[in-house]
């Protein structure tokens, strides 16, 4: 008897959609400004805490990125047993507008601090973020 063939899922990178948050951060007077992506890769670490988000706009150029990662600390509450915390994490999100610009969006989140606390910057480049 023949098995029918079964075509395994896309990978896990490949998004036919771009993520439902990808405007999030975006301010609500400068959406009309930006170029939406139709399509976005995701693409992950595998040794390293990080991933990064491509979106593609209908011309296949990028229009939007958002990259993340999170640096980790040893931390312990009796000085015996060490676990890997969060003590950083940082955040850049970006957005090509029509002119040809990108509109960036840093975020830093330090965990080491009570509450922790965040600084966060929007500014323009010429270039997308690396």
């Amino acid at each position: 008897m023949a098995r029918a063939r079964v075509d395994p899922p896309p990978p896990p990178c490949c998004a036919p959609q771009p993520p439902e948050d990808w405007n999030l951060l975006l301010p609500e007077t400068l959406r009309p400004l930006v170029v939406p992506p139709q399509r976005c890769e995701r693409h992950a670490d595998d040794e390293l805490p990080a991933e990064r988000t491509l979106g593609y706009a209908a011309d296949g150029a990028p229009s939007f990125c958002a990259s993340r990662h999170r640096l980790a600390a040893p931390a312990s509450d009796d000085d015996e047993e060490f676990v890997e915390t969060t003590s950083v994490t940082e955040c850049t999100t970006a957005w090509r507008l029509r002119d040809g610009r990108w509109l960036v969006h840093e975020s830093v989140l330090h965990y080491g601090r009570c509450p922790p606390e965040e600084s966060a910057r929007y500014y323009l480049s010429e270039t997308m973020p690396r």
